[in-house]
C-alpha cells in the first residue's frame, strides 16, 4: 500500500520491524482519523466519561455493549471500556477497515489472510500521578498493534510517553485528526498530568490471523477486558 501512512516510515523490504525517524522510535506509527468518524463518535465519546464503575457493563446510545476495566495498579483513573458482545466487536472492527489500519500495519506483520481485530474500546483518563511505563507487545517481530486516537479536545492536554531509540524519555502530543498505532518493543506511558473531566481515546488491539504467537500475544489481548477475538476468529468470553 501507498498512502501517508508509509510516508517517512524506514523499512527493510521482508523484514517486520521499522523505524519512524520524525519520532525517533521503532514501530510507531501515526495516521489520519477522518473528520467524518470523529463527528460519528462524538455523541459516544460524551457518553463513555460517564462510564467509571469498574467490573460494570454499560451500553452507549448506539447500542453498542461496553465492559469497564480499570487497571488497580497503574497510578491513573484510567478506564477500558471494550468490546462486551460480538455485535459490538464487528462494530469496532468496522472502524478498524475505515481507517486503513488493516493495511497500513499489513506489510509489517506475517499473516494468512486477514489482519485480525482482537478487541476495541473507548479509553477514558483525567489524570496520572506516575509513569508506567511498559511494552504492549513483548514478540519478537511486529505480530500485534495497540491504536490510541483521541476524540476529546482536552485529550491533547495530557499526551504519551515514550523511550526514543535513543534511550530518551520523550512525549508524544495528541492531536485530534490524527491517532498513533504501536507494535513490539514500543515503551511507553500515560503522561503525567490532570485534566478537569476525562479525555476519551479511540483504542484498537490487532494484528496477526496466526496463532503461533498467541500465548505471548494473550498477555495483553487476552487481559484487557472480558470479550475477545483470538487471531484465528474464535471468540472468548471470560467470567460470564
Amino acid at each position: 500500500m501507498t498512502s501517508s501512512i508509509m510516508t517517512g516510515l524506514l523499512h527493510k523490504p521482508g523484514q517486520s520491524v521499522f523505524l519512524n525517524p520524525s519520532l525517533m522510535a521503532r514501530n510507531v506509527l501515526e495516521f489520519d482519523v477522518p473528520q467524518a468518524i470523529l463527528d460519528e463518535l462524538a455523541p459516544l465519546a460524551e457518553a463513555a466519561r460517564t462510564m467509571e464503575e469498574d467490573k460494570a457493563t454499560y451500553t452507549l446510545p448506539g447500542g453498542q455493549k461496553l465492559y469497564n476495566q480499570r487497571p488497580a495498579a497503574w497510578k491513573s483513573d484510567i478506564c477500558w471500556l471494550s468490546n462486551a458482545d460480538e455485535a459490538t466487536y464487528w462494530w469496532f472492527d468496522g472502524l478498524l477497515r475505515r481507517l486503513r489500519l488493516d493495511e497500513a500495519v499489513a506489510p509489517f506483520v506475517a499473516h494468512d489472510a486477514v489482519i485480525r481485530l482482537y478487541s476495541g474500546f473507548f479509553v477514558t483518563r483525567s489524570r496520572c500521578e506516575a509513569h508506567d511505563m511498559h511494552r504492549d507487545w513483548l514478540t519478537e517481530g511486529n505480530t500485534a498493534f495497540t491504536v490510541m486516537a483521541p476524540l476529546t479536545p482536552n485529550a491533547c492536554a495530557m499526551g504519551l510517553a515514550y523511550v526514543s531509540v535513543r534511550g530518551e524519555e520523550r512525549e508524544y502530543r495528541y492531536r485530534m485528526g490524527k491517532g498513533v498505532a504501536f507494535g513490539s518493543g514500543f515503551v511507553h506511558s500515560t503522561a503525567v498530568g490532570r485534566l478537569d473531566e476525562r479525555a476519551v481515546f479511540l483504542s484498537l488491539t490487532f494484528g496477526t490471523d496466526r496463532m503461533d504467537e498467541w500465548n505471548t500475544i494473550e498477555r495483553t489481548a487476552g487481559r484487557q477486558g472480558r470479550f475477545f477475538c483470538q487471531p484465528d476468529g474464535v471468540f472468548r468470553s471470560i467470567g460470564g
